[in-house]
């Protein structure tokens, strides 16, 4: 959204009331006196009288802080927290609710004889990320690992709610409650049935206020965004509108908190269109193409430098251009029809302290067309300590 235009100042600093109560005093000193409501001239400088100016003169500058502050609130651009959320009811869009992500982890064993039960209420977590902070996930049902098979998809759901769940391909798991026999956990890049969903920031539910009046002016672009963005779990959209399958056509391209869509959260978007399109648009929406990310990096990092550390920080960096939204510092997700270079992968791992080289192994720049998303693989990282030179 572009930045909105500045609201006018109204409020006043300190100094200001105290000299507002200065001038006035000083206009009406003599003519008081004369009439008998002071006994004499007031000294403004010093003792009980000063003393009274400064607690009038900070009542003021209370008032004038509140007024500029309840302004403020009152134009959606601007608002924030519940008078943000009052903007949005009044015109029918309201802020969208956290969701738990949900999805099928691989459990694989070595060899493939015999059957293995997995029971329902396992619990799975990742190691701790940047931040000390470990995500943990529980299996949903009874599961039977069969005789002749080494694998098996197992239903699981996150503790938490929120994105911050929606894990990357091959991101780590352990069981904490081990099923005998169990020996690997696997994620699939397309691990995810519903995805992860934080509460609505309010720099993403203030745009979508506008859209409510601009998806009413005949049915443009905004109005299939109008329909699309209130989905839970969807984090932008892009109308692809100047007939990408032949005349008559719109494209509406969905990405998901945890980037390629799930097929519920598609399905989702189809029913809050559907009644809503005229029906001479030949409509369809589909999940961005998806670009396969494979990283291979070996970092050169400083004598002293915790390489372990180092290591578990720069992964945790380039997995968060691919979730959306990121908690990571000075992360900013990749979107729809964005390419990811080696510049981009570069800035985003040399932030972690020691890092002082880093040697890609294959790519590091992948295109990505204006329908398509770029989607992490697999990424493999070494470390190892520089040499002096």
């Amino acid at each position: 959204m572009p930045n909105p235009m500045p609201i006018p100042r109204l409020s006043k600093t300190l100094d200001d009331c105290r000299q507002m109560l200065f001038t006035r005093i000083e206009e009406v000193q003599e003519e008081y006196q004369a009439k008998g409501w002071l006994p004499r001239r007031l000294n403004l400088n010093k003792g009980v009288v000063r003393g009274l100016i400064e607690l009038f003169a900070w009542g003021i500058y209370q008032l004038y802080q509140l007024l500029e502050a309840t302004l403020r609130q009152g134009f959606a651009k601007h608002a924030d927290a519940s008078w943000l959320d009052l903007h949005a009811d009044q015109v029918e869009q309201p802020r969208k609710q956290a969701t738990k992500a949900k999805g099928n982890i691989e459990f694989g064993r070595e060899g493939s004889q015999g059957n293995i039960v997995i029971p329902k209420g396992r619990i799975l977590r990742t190691k701790p990320d940047g931040a000390g902070q470990v995500y943990r996930y529980v299996t949903m049902s009874d599961v039977v690992l069969s005789d002749g098979v080494s694998s098996v998809l197992v239903p699981v759901e996150a503790e938490e709610y929120g994105s911050a769940s929606n894990l990357t391909a091959g991101q780590f798991l352990e069981l904490v409650t081990p099923v005998s026999g169990i020996s690997k956990i696997t994620v699939k890049a397309d691990w995810l049935t519903q995805e992860g969903a934080d509460i609505e920031a309010d720099h993403k539910l203030a745009p979508r206020i506008p859209l409510a009046w601009l998806g009413n002016n005949g049915v443009t672009k905004h109005a299939y965004e109008r329909w699309a963005m209130p989905i839970t779990g969807v984090v932008a959209c892009r109308i692809l509108d100047q007939h990408p399958r032949g005349q008559g056509t719109v494209d509406i391209i969905i990405k998901g908190t945890a980037g390629i869509p799930t097929d519920e959260l598609l399905q989702a978007v189809r029913k809050a269109i559907t009644g809503n399109y005229p029906v001479n648009d030949d409509w369809e929406v589909r999940a961005p193409q998806p670009v396969p990310v494979t990283l291979n990096a070996a970092l050169q990092c400083h004598p002293g430098t915790q390489r372990e550390e180092a290591k578990v920080k720069a992964e945790e960096r380039v997995r968060a251009l691919f979730t959306d939204p990121t908690k990571v510092v000075g992360i900013t997700p990749l979107q729809i029809g964005e390419d990811l270079t080696k510049d981009r992968l570069v800035a985003a791992m040399m932030a972690v302290s020691g890092i002082k080289k880093i040697t890609w192994n294959g790519t590091a720049d992948f295109p990505v067309m204006q329908d398509g998303l770029a989607v992490l693989s697999s990424i493999s990282l070494t470390a190892t300590v520089a040499s002096e030179s």
